[in-house]
């Protein structure tokens, strides 16, 4: 009986225990879950915040409780408050950290985390944000409040962003001429109120259109912006003359000027305002951000606009409190080798002909000139241009916008001198090496078919000398041929191993389209510059140079300061014999280069007319080539191209030009 009750009571002592251990572990249990839920809201938040993804952030939000002293929103409006604040001043690159929940009674937690965040004036300290989470039926959601905007607002606080804006950069020539500078323009522009009604109207904006040179119907497309009213100046053009229009007014504005304007303007490029997409890749932008656009402005952008600067600040009436201040950095300048005087007389030449000149200084690569045409007026871009003057750019079948100086052409003729000067250097001629040539066409034997090499003047003999004097493609054909395509190509590939190292978009130099001369036509055809060879006038200034530099070829370059690469290519009793016979080829009475002479110099210089034609004996596209070179100081290498045209025409145009030069 003892026994019995003695293990009733042990029983239910037993039963106690586990009743108790199983009330307690519920206990945990649910204390661990409704943390671990409070937690996950606040995660949830954060990440949202962290990630700018505001409609996200309100789904862990108390939706209900949404209103406090001066401020009362919907979930939407509160997006939008979000959106709003977080879009003015920048922010970008949130980081989130120390994010902690603590219980404060059965239905509230406290939630704090840290925040710190880059904006258009640069980085905000940290943050620390508190606010509460409560339990709103079976879920954990947070109390939102505007101090979850930032810590130090309240009511009807709001945010406030004052821009102090850089001063740009310029860019300057070697002389430090300015290429791009601050200025002011003037604009044109529209004052509705003042255009009169009906007849009148119409009259009045005919009459603007055709001063401004602007269609009717963009000027009524600018007339309905939402924003408009009778009173509103509407910015239009930029102009150089204010004539009186009725209904017409204008304004002096700062703006970025280019002083050569068409002269170098695909070099130089343009500024202008920054877009939604710019803003988007960088915060640090305004709506009302002047970016680089084109060519170096693009390039440089950032040494050129430096670092915005202002102050983040929440107000209430008359109460602010700053949240960060800093100030703006202005821009470095961009020095460029450039000569401002000699890029306008050089674009001058080419009056608006396909084509480009580039100049460059051989003993150190400095260059000179970079022009390109035909061109377009930077200036017109800058505060915006109208659909009419842009589409005159866009429809020339001239390509304005192309940068010619950089682009690949068959150089034709030119290519002679590299060619005559491996061929010294590997023995495969001596200066005397004379050739009996008859007739305008050659072919090596009856495998070539149809195929024949032409040159335009039946001279015979001729030695080295007097085939570049008379430019004879037969001559340097087969010199190439007795030379070989492997020793021709030993020859050709430390010219063609450096490029130029230049802030320019520039397709490598090629010999062909494989890198190798594999027929006999082919070898033949790139001997005097045609075939499959491919080079930008920059590329020729490059590699002619080591004819200019007794064999050592000079890379070019534009910054000012900056050095290119030097490298020896040809031995220099090679490279000086042809630079010898090039003279006669100016000197020379009968030389196709002999309209270049100029009393008291001596220039080497040699032509080139490249043929573009689908078939052999037709008609067909050329251009024409002009290289020339000091050969008394060798201060100066000029490369010339036009378009479409024979290479006459371009000694002619560039006498003036390179008489310039001394």
């Amino acid at each position: 009986m003892k026994k019995t009750t003695l293990t009733v009571i042990g029983g239910v002592i037993a039963a106690v225990v586990i009743i108790g251990g199983g009330f307690g572990f519920y206990h945990w249990y649910q204390a661990k879950s409704e943390a671990d839920a409070v937690q996950a809201t606040a995660q949830a938040y954060t990440q949202a915040f962290a990630k700018r993804q505001y409609t996200k952030a309100a789904k862990q939000v108390d939706t209900k409780h949404l209103s406090g002293p001066g401020w009362d929103y919907t979930p939407k409006t509160l997006v939008a408050r979000n959106q709003a604040v977080f879009d003015r001043v920048g922010a970008s690159n949130i980081k989130i950290s120390k994010v902690t929940t603590k219980k404060q009674d059965a239905k509230r937690y406290k939630m704090a985390f840290d925040a710190t965040m880059n904006t258009k004036v640069g980085k905000l300290n940290t943050q620390h944000y508190d606010a509460s989470i409560v339990k709103t039926g079976n879920k954990w959601l947070i109390r939102w409040d505007p101090s979850l905007l930032f810590p130090s607002m309240y009511g009807k606080d709001t945010v406030q962003l004052d821009v102090t804006a850089a001063t740009r950069g310029q860019i300057l020539d070697r002389n430090d001429q300015p290429l791009a500078k601050n200025g002011d323009v003037t604009q044109a522009g529209l004052v509705p109120g003042k255009l009169g009604s009906g007849d009148e109207r119409t009259a009045n904006l005919e009459k603007i259109a055709a001063a401004w040179n602007v269609k009717v119907t963009s000027l009524e497309t600018l007339l309905k912006q939402s924003w408009v009213t009778d009173d509103t100046f509407v910015p239009v053009k930029i102009v150089t003359d204010s004539p009186t229009l009725t209904g017409a007014a204008y304004q002096t504005i700062g703006s970025r000027t280019y002083p050569l304007g068409e002269a170098a303007a695909q070099l130089i490029g343009y500024v202008g305002t920054a877009t939604a997409e710019d803003i988007r890749k960088d915060p640090t932008l305004t709506a009302n951000s002047k970016i680089g656009k084109t060519g170096l402005e693009q390039l440089y952008d950032k040494q050129l606009r430096g670092t915005d600067g202002g102050t983040i600040s929440i107000q209430n009436g008359s109460n602010v409190h700053p949240l960060l201040s800093k100030k703006a950095v202005n821009g470095k300048n961009l020095k460029l080798t450039i000569d401002a005087d000699q890029q306008k007389t050089a674009y001058n030449q080419l009056a608006g002909k396909s084509g480009s000149v580039v100049t460059m200084n051989p003993k150190n690569g400095e260059l000179l000139t970079l022009a390109s045409a035909p061109s377009y007026d930077p200036n017109a871009f800058v505060n915006g241009i109208s659909q009419t003057d842009y589409d005159k750019y866009a429809n020339n079948q001239s390509l304005p916008f192309l940068s010619r100086f950089a682009q690949r052409y068959a150089p034709g003729s030119t290519f002679k001198m590299l060619t005559a000067a491996i061929a010294l250097q590997n023995k495969t001629i001596t200066p005397d090496t004379t050739k009996s040539i008859s007739g305008l066409k050659w072919q090596k034997d009856g495998s070539w078919g149809d195929y024949k090499v032409t040159r335009t003047v039946d001279a015979s003999p001729e030695n080295m000398t007097q085939a570049l004097v008379n430019s004879d493609n037969i001559w340097f054909a087969q010199v190439a041929l007795k030379m070989g395509a492997s020793a021709y190509l030993k020859g050709l590939e430390p010219f063609f191993k450096t490029q130029p190292d230049l802030p320019l978009t520039m397709k490598k130099a090629q010999i062909s389209n494989s890198g190798k001369l594999a027929s006999e036509t082919l070898l033949a055809d790139t001997a005097y510059g045609q075939g499959q060879l491919l080079l930008s006038p920059i590329e020729q200034a490059a590699m002619y140079s080591a004819i200019a530099n007794g064999g050592t070829m000079q890379q070019p370059t534009l910054i000012q300061d900056t050095k290119g690469k030097r490298t020896s290519v040809l031995q220099a009793n090679a490279a000086n014999t042809v630079k010898t016979a090039l003279t006669h080829v100016v000197s020379d009475p009968t030389g196709t280069a002999h309209n270049l002479a100029i009393d008291g110099h001596t220039i080497a210089a040699k032509t080139g007319t490249a043929e573009l034609k689908q078939k052999q004996d037709t008609d067909g596209k050329e251009n024409g080539f002009l290289v020339a070179m000091d050969a008394d100081k060798n201060s100066y290498l000029t490369v010339a191209l036009i378009e479409g045209t024979g290479s006459g025409e371009v000694v002619t145009a560039m006498k003036p030009y390179v008489a310039s030069l001394y």
